[in-house]
């Protein structure tokens, strides 16, 4: 697993070429017909438009706003006010602050124009409002907008039941797009949930705008905003026993490893936990259960199910017993339970239940940093 440090900078290179002029006069004419809003020609066609220059390569005197250094530039650009909110941010979810700031910066050049998208983006950081309250919220289009009454939009009860990403930062009982600390504290949980808590910076901004314009301007300004760059790096611990009810689920659990092949589905009927079948999701619940602790129904386990049990941990601070996600066929697609020292059990498609190791290549690049705390 990893989390970030901070080591003497390297630039990215982050200089994009712009698309030909035919291109632009094409696009200009149908911006100026109505055809189309200047939003949706980014997303089609990936140009950058005038007020997307690239970001020049400045350096500056680092001055010290705590863990992160910022550089003069990003001294005279972020407000300072919003710095304490940043890293709050950041902090519970493991994300560089300076991320933040620069998603902050390309979304609405930090908060000064909070007109609503022409596809629908809403608030500090553009989201689209069913990635914010859940995608599981009814209707809506593909793009995500929706017509969502506004208590329900902001209700934290409600983005729990339908798995949205909004966060009320600022614990005032409402997550609103248009509050900067909720705001911020929304992009971050999005940018961890999508590789960013495990160090995957470039692929949970990706997750944030598939273009990839969008992700080298904002890796730009994160990268001109701090006078070092981000490194992932490996953590080992985690492994002290754990509870009554942790060492237990671990025994029972570990008590089949190589005895179990994996069956997509399986583990959802008294008929198949007898014969041991199970899939990932269905393996977990079975060992937590054998040890006391419901992680859901049997017949309606699954890991967008157990992504919402327990509590909330960060990547750089998970222990045994931990349940740890993955991202493989989709988001949150894999889970298992953290041995420590990197390694973890799980059921996996290839191997059906084995030890599986974070250090390795294949895991480690599909290790999100989701973690939770069941028992």
């Amino acid at each position: 697993m990893s989390t970030y440090r901070i080591k003497p900078i390297h630039k990215l290179n982050h200089s994009a070429k712009r698309k030909s002029k035919i291109l632009l006069a094409i696009v200009a004419a149908l911006l100026a017909l109505g055809v189309v809003s200047a939003m949706a020609m980014v997303s089609v066609f990936g140009i950058l438009l005038p007020d997307q220059e690239d970001v020049a390569e400045l350096d500056g005197k680092a001055v010290d706003f705590g863990n992160i250094q910022i550089s003069k530039v990003g001294e005279g650009q972020i407000p300072k006010e919003y710095i304490p909110i940043y890293k709050a941010a950041g902090e519970k979810y493991n994300i560089p602050w300076t991320l933040i700031a620069a998603i902050h910066r390309v979304e609405t050049n930090f908060g000064q124009d909070l007109n609503t998208s022409s596809v629908g983006a809403i608030g500090h950081t553009q989201f689209m409002v069913k990635t914010w309250v859940g995608w599981s919220f009814p209707g809506g289009t593909r793009l995500g907008d929706a017509s969502i009454p506004k208590e329900t939009l902001m209700n934290p009860a409600a983005i729990s039941k339908y798995g949205g990403f909004g966060v009320d930062g600022d614990g005032d009982g409402k997550a609103d797009p248009y509050n900067v600390t909720d705001a911020m504290y929304s992009t971050a949980n999005y940018l961890a949930a999508n590789g960013g808590a495990s160090g995957n910076y470039q692929k949970a901004v990706f997750a944030y705008n598939h273009a990839s314009w969008y992700v080298s301007r904002v890796m730009g300004f994160m990268n001109e905003y701090t006078s070092g760059s981000v490194e992932a790096v490996s953590i080992k611990g985690g492994s002290a026993k754990g509870s009554e009810a942790i060492e237990k689920a671990i025994k029972v659990g570990s008590s089949i490893v190589g005895k179990s092949p994996y069956v997509w589905g399986g583990g959802r009927n008294q008929g198949d936990i007898n014969a041991r079948n199970f899939d990932c999701s269905s393996y977990v619940r079975w060992a937590y259960s054998s040890a006391g602790v419901d992680l859901g129904p049997v017949s309606a386990t699954t890991t967008d199910t157990l992504i919402k049990r327990g509590k909330v941990v960060k990547a750089s601070e998970m222990k045994r017993g931990d349940v740890i996600f993955f991202d493989t066929y989709k988001i949150n697609g894999h889970v298992a339970i953290y041995l420590g020292d990197g390694k973890f059990l799980n059921d996996s498609s290839s191997q059906g239940v084995s030890v599986g190791d974070l250090n390795t290549k294949y895991w480690k690049d599909r290790f999100n940093g989701n973690v939770r705390r069941v028992a």
